[in-house]
């Protein structure tokens, strides 16, 4: 199985054999315009072919072949498209200029997508409406962070726990996913990321639950021991803010153990009329495992970066959950009376995925819940 730039390295290697041979011909038999046009349509269905040659043949993961295609999207096509206009400019007709047009503006939103939006942190505010019987004079606001990934820490998650710390919330959640790499790089690390954790305060605490990233839960401990954080790993626990009363539980990564409905359990049948109960979960699946109108007033959940890229009328590409796309997506939801917020993250799929962000920007959440 091939893997990382090596598989770069032989698709590049393809990829201009492919583009080569098209632009010699072209160059040499000037071919008319339908022929050229079928021309370019072969080029793309080898390029295409490629990808699926590479996947039956196993030679590399799924997210290494994304990036392949997105380096064909935004690098390959493009140049194809320049070469186009170069040569074909003035007697190829408007689809000529169109196709070139079409293919050249893909590398501009490659480079946004791959450099701008990926560091373009916002705050998504949102406002999630209490029962009459949970309702009090003055909002509690809680702002989630979630999946900051990243290999290197860097100044992006040093301004996103800056810009969460500005908000002044009551409560902060970590939605899990801190970093990901080899082990050699999260023992390298680890040193930095708990003095970021430390940096974390709010008058109502801080909870961390684990994410799919993180080595082992073992590891996950070590990232919060002494930081102030409070790492929830099926556990519930009280706390309180101003004149409400708030309980947080925190799933362990497999939401499906015993232990887990355990806790769910606990969270929606613990007594007190007034309390607000939010379950914290890396994961947003767990949503469905609790009851239609649940009592607990809100999910929280990370994990599935909003997608990472999000297209008209389609909506988030990839989600690596079973919810419905525009759930995972990010924001706000109900699923029969189950409430939902899904945080879009802060960081990025590392390894061999492509490093991009489209319409899908990073977040920090505040959540007031009122």
């Amino acid at each position: 199985m091939l893997h990382g730039n090596t598989m770069f390295a032989v698709s590049a290697a393809i990829d201009v054999a492919i583009a080569g041979a098209y632009v010699l011909w072209a160059v040499r038999f000037r071919p008319r315009l339908p022929l050229l046009a079928g021309g370019l349509a072969l080029v793309c269905a080898l390029l295409l072919g490629k990808l699926a040659v590479m996947v039956a043949a196993g030679l590399g993961r799924p997210f290494g072949v994304a990036h392949v295609l997105y380096l064909d999207l935004v690098v390959v096509v493009p140049t194809a498209a320049l070469l186009l206009a170069l040569l074909r400019w003035r007697d190829g007709g408007w689809l000529v200029r169109a196709l070139a047009v079409a293919g050249l503006l893909l590398a501009p939103i490659g480079a946004y997508a791959s450099f701008v939006e990926p560091q373009r942190l916002v705050v998504e505010r949102t406002e999630v409406p209490l029962s009459s019987a949970r309702a009090g004079e003055q909002a509690v606001t809680v702002a989630v962070l979630a999946d900051l990934q990243f290999e290197h820490l860097g100044e992006h998650e040093r301004r996103a726990v800056d810009r969460a710390l500005e908000l002044r919330p009551d409560v902060i959640l970590l939605a899990g996913d801190y970093q990901q790499g080899s082990r050699a790089s999260f023992e390298r690390e680890l040193p930095g990321l708990r003095r970021l954790m430390s940096r974390l305060h709010a008058p109502g605490g801080v909870y961390a639950v684990q994410g799919d990233q993180e080595p082992s839960i073992e590891d996950t401990r070590r990232i919060f021991a002494g930081t102030g954080v409070r790492l929830l790993v099926n556990e519930t626990v009280t706390t309180s803010v101003a004149d409400r009363r708030l309980t947080i539980a925190g799933l362990e990564l497999n939401y499906r153990t015993p232990a887990a409905a355990r806790t769910i359990a606990r969270l929606q049948d613990a007594p007190g009329a007034d309390d607000l109960r939010i379950l914290l979960a890396h994961r947003p699946d767990p949503v469905l495992r609790l009851a239609p109108d649940s009592r607990v007033d809100l999910l929280v959940a990370g994990h599935t970066h909003g997608g990472q890229i999000q297209l008209p009328l389609y909506g988030a590409f990839r989600t690596a959950s079973s919810l419905p796309r525009e759930v995972c997506g990010g924001g706000l939801h109900a699923l029969d009376g189950r409430r939902i917020y899904v945080s879009r993250g802060i960081g990025v799929e590392r390894g061999e995925a492509p490093k991009l962000r489209f319409n899908a920007p990073p977040e920090i959440s505040l959540l007031e819940l009122r």
